[in-house]
């Protein structure tokens, strides 16, 4: 479901950016990249799921241990991005002090959520049911809002990561900046979806 999400939010902001001159001429090999960016944070959010339902198994709460292993991984799955990404042409290299701090914050969120869910699951059979046990309608759509927020803010500090020629850098930040315009609207949509899809079926 986490990797549907993702996937569908690429696809959208990919689709709205076609509104704008720059992107009709960049979008193919920027569509690309964003795949690549986003199959990345897939196996990232997957990292952390898989982090939060051992610690559930094993009777224990997430703590600093988890996030800083999860970070470390992060890492190692980026050096793997970077890989893909070097048929562009540019150069990036990831600004982990700036960059972090979002990406640290986005999994304290999600590792905290899953393990209540999956704790919640085990004495609530269906899993929309569980969800609506522990959050709110306007809880869970929030919830949403803000995981997808902070993976857009740390899209748009990658996006200034990028090196390029000084004269181009307004350009490049001026691009960072429509890219994060366009995921905020995004955001919006998607998690007032899903959250309608998710309390439809709950009785």
């Amino acid at each position: 479901m986490n990797g549907e999400m993702m996937r569908q939010f690429s696809a959208r902001t990919a689709g709205r950016l076609k509104d704008y001159t720059l992107f009709k001429l960049l979008l193919p090999p920027f569509q690309k990249f964003l795949d690549i960016n986003v199959t990345k944070e897939i196996e990232k959010d997957r990292l952390v799921i898989t982090r939060a339902a051992e610690s559930q198994r094993a009777g224990r709460t997430p703590h600093a241990v988890d996030i800083n292993e999860l970070l470390r991984r992060a890492r190692e799955i980026d050096r793997s991005f970077l890989e893909q990404a070097a048929v562009f042409p540019v150069n990036i290299r990831i600004g982990y002090h700036d960059i972090e701090p979002t990406r640290q914050r986005r999994m304290e969120r999600q590792l905290a959520a899953v393990h209540r869910l999956l704790a919640q699951w085990e004495r609530t059979p269906r899993f929309r049911a569980a969800m609506a046990k522990i959050y709110t309608r306007d809880e869970f759509e929030a919830f949403l809002r803000e995981i997808l927020q902070l993976y857009s803010t740390e899209t748009r500090l990658l996006s200034r990561s990028v090196s390029i020629p000084e004269v181009f850098i307004f350009a490049r930040d001026a691009f960072a900046d429509i890219i994060y315009s366009v995921m905020a609207g995004v955001t919006a949509e998607l998690a007032r979806e899903l959250t309608g899809k998710v309390y439809r079926r709950v009785c």
